[in-house]
């Protein structure tokens, strides 16, 4: 695939299997979900080219698609986007629920115990849904805000429907797998993760390794964990707490004081009483282990 105005390549593979008629289904989800996402980083390049006087709604959302979202300034500024995108065209759905999804990292980020942004995040969702009732990824994101208020089983209806309306959508496969990391069971998680991988294999977001890291800490599978966590850069303080926590319980107190030391610095009033409910785990043995797992690395209560 060739960007035409650049004549720079986008993507490009090869497929070499002894039978194709019994793996063609393989091939076509490979070279849909992986053409999509290429597209959208194209997209996002190109987006970047033209003079922000110049930007419609679209080209807001792509803007906004295109910054890091893993840092506090990028969400910011992805959410300033999305809010142009939504003054210039009022009924644009997909805009509506990107903007959610920056009000609930909001949220996530902030251990002051108000729900204001959750609280936005669900209108903004709700009405993403109710402007374009055939777009996934309205529903995926639906569904994730409705596991950060723990309304476990609307959160497993939204996410079903995104899968059914595009089941090539490597984004909302992963979101699958987000979401019964959660929820459970586990093992079904990663098997999601490793779809989304399979459909897109350059599909690599930096919450990816977040995502499937906790799966496995969850599991107790902790120097799995470990080699997921280690993916995701930059290093968050969330991310540097799940590490901390993997390994104290390895018995590698040294890295373990470290890594809280580090989360500590990154977000000062971090407290393990302040931070798991923004961890919506459906069992509450998942919640009293994350909890253990950051009292042995030291991080205060």
């Amino acid at each position: 695939m060739i960007d035409t105005e650049t004549g720079s390549h986008v993507w490009a593979d090869r497929f070499d299997r002894p039978d194709l008629f019994k793996v063609q289904d393989e091939v076509v989800r490979t070279i849909v979900g992986t053409l999509v996402g290429r597209v959208r980083v194209a997209d996002a390049a190109r987006s970047r080219r033209k003079p922000p006087a110049t930007l419609a709604a679209y080209d807001c959302m792509l803007q906004g698609n295109a910054l890091p979202w893993s840092d506090a300034k990028g969400c910011a500024e992805a959410a300033r986007m999305f809010e142009r995108a939504i003054e210039s065209d009022p009924g644009y759905g997909y805009a509506y629920a990107l903007l959610a999804m920056m009000r609930s990292r909001e949220w996530q980020n902030d251990l002051s115990g108000s729900d204001a942004a959750l609280d936005e995040a669900w209108r903004l969702a709700n009405r993403a849904v109710e402007l374009d009732g055939n777009e996934s990824t309205c529903f995926s994101i639906l569904s994730q805000i409705c596991l950060l208020r723990r309304s476990f089983d609307a959160a497993l209806q939204h996410i079903r429907r995104a899968v059914e309306i595009n089941a090539t959508n490597q984004w909302n496969t992963a979101d699958m797998g987000r979401i019964l990391s959660y929820i459970g069971p586990a093992e079904d998680a990663i098997a999601w993760f490793r779809r989304a991988k399979e459909i897109d294999p350059y599909f690599d977001p930096a919450w990816y390794g977040l995502s499937l890291g906790r799966t496995h800490m969850v599991l107790r599978r902790y120097e799995q964990a470990l080699k997921e966590f280690e993916r995701s850069s930059p290093r968050s303080y969330r991310v540097a707490a799940f590490m901390a926590g993997c390994h104290a319980r390895l018995g590698a107190t040294s890295h373990a004081r470290a890594l809280a030391a580090e989360c500590l610095e990154k977000k000062p009033d971090f407290t393990i009483g302040r931070w798991l409910p923004k961890e919506p785990f459906k069992d509450p043995a998942d919640t009293a282990h994350l909890a253990e797992c950051l009292r042995a690395a030291g991080l205060p209560e």
